[in-house]
């Protein structure tokens, strides 16, 4: 049986290497960049067939390294040895697929963006399609095969564009590829979280009396006032404490707090977390809307409360401030009407006190430097029941030992 006229394989930068040496006579590369190794080979092939046999084009955009697409050095690298040998590095801007045309085959292939996986071990990934009938060779002497056929419209690197590029990554580098591939995995697990409920907790509202009026109080209207009131009795419907044990429920149900760094919450139960949060807070709406009219009431009765307390002693001695308003000898019912606004404007409204109900829900990612922090490891391992799995995703993504020693660090 003969060779299928195309097989799927993996496309690793040891195959690569591997393709690039076999070429004897031609070779076309056009890929996004290249990794320094595959750089290395590629230049000393370059030198060996000459100028005419090889033509290479790449994407000198930063943002390729970026993505983990290939290394600036390995761009300056080819440049240089275009220079040498009196070649030209061409460039197609945006590109993102790979072709690379030998002797006898024809490779179609996807780069791996090292910032969402890692390379892979060689067989491990079908990256890339190869063509068992070899690409029809040009007309003319050499590989410059006609671009316009492959619909690109490419130039010459140029020193600056390779400068300009340097420059950018070094201004602005790239990740460190095996910590951001941990981060997106470590985010597919847990993400912190804050979670409050503010002013719900009506039962703790108090309003403070102004030390000139109670300085005028009766002995017992001091004691039954002192320096401020409660606005509403706890354990009662109007206290808001149910918003607040409903809050505690829903947090203690998904939340877990991991001292010294903070509240996170697993991804696998975000959406469930989310659903529970929409029901606070329709309950929070619902709260609003049936006992606006009584919490108005109960502040009405509060008032009327404060007033007949105070009302004997700022009438017999109304506080210095007000003689700028009501003149040095007021009535009793212009006092008694200064004291009830001043008094109803301490208390608020209803609706004030329920416009100040907020729920604040923020969501945040965990960034990598965590991933650096050994006592983080530790606690989040005696808080988390799945960051086990997660360690073992650790060591799939990371590239280097010294990330499979943080994600195996015990406490």
């Amino acid at each position: 049986m003969g060779l299928p006229l195309c097989s799927f394989i993996s496309l690793t930068d040891v195959e690569l290497v591997a393709l690039i040496g076999c070429a004897s006579r031609r070779l076309v590369v056009i890929t996004p960049r290249v990794s320094q190794s595959v750089a290395t080979v590629l230049a000393e092939k370059w030198r060996e067939l000459g100028r005419d046999a090889v033509q290479i084009i790449l994407d000198p955009d930063p943002e390729v390294s970026r993505l983990g697409l290939g290394e600036s050095s390995a761009l300056k690298l080819l440049h240089e040895m275009a220079i040498e040998i009196g070649a030209e590095l061409l460039q197609q801007q945006g590109l993102r697929v790979g072709l690379i045309i030998t002797d006898e085959t024809t490779t179609i292939f996807a780069p791996t963006p090292l910032l969402i996986e890692a390379g892979g071990r060689p067989g491990e990934r079908r990256n890339a399609i190869r063509l068992e009938t070899p690409a029809p060779a040009p007309s003319d002497a050499g590989s410059d095969a006609d671009l316009s056929d492959l619909n690109l419209i490419v130039s010459r690197i140029e020193k600056a564009d390779v400068k300009k590029a340097c420059a950018d990554l070094e201004a602005n580098p790239p990740a460190k590829f095996d910590l951001a591939r941990k981060v997106r995995v470590f985010n597919s697990r847990i993400e912190f979280v804050e979670f409050k409920v503010q002013g719900a907790a009506l039962s703790r509202k108090t309003v403070p009396i102004p030390a000139d009026l109670m300085g005028f109080a009766e002995p017992r209207a001091q004691k039954l006032l002192r320096s401020s009131f409660q606005l509403i009795e706890k354990n009662t419907e109007l206290s808001g404490e149910r918003i607040g044990r409903l809050r505690h429920f829903i947090a203690k149900s998904f939340l877990v707090q991991l001292p010294k760094y903070g509240t996170v919450v697993e991804r696998a139960r975000k959406a469930e977390f989310i659903a529970a949060i929409d029901t606070l807070e329709r309950y929070i709406r619902r709260f609003e809307k049936f006992q606006k009219k009584h919490l108005q009431e109960a502040i009405r009765e509060k008032c009327e409360l404060v007033i007949s307390a105070l009302a004997p002693g700022v009438i017999a001695n109304p506080p210095t401030r007000w003689k700028r308003k009501l003149g040095d000898n007021p009535t009793d019912d212009a006092i008694r009407q200064m004291l009830r606004r001043e008094v109803e404007a301490m208390f608020g409204s209803a609706e004030s006190l329920f416009n100040a109900m907020e729920m604040k829900l923020i969501f945040k990612g965990v960034t990598y430097e965590l991933l650096y922090d050994t006592e983080f490891v530790r606690i989040a391992q005696e808080k988390i029941q799945s960051f086990r799995d997660l360690h073992e995703e650790f060591e799939a993504a990371a590239g280097c030992e010294e990330s499979r020693q943080i994600a195996h660090s015990k406490p």
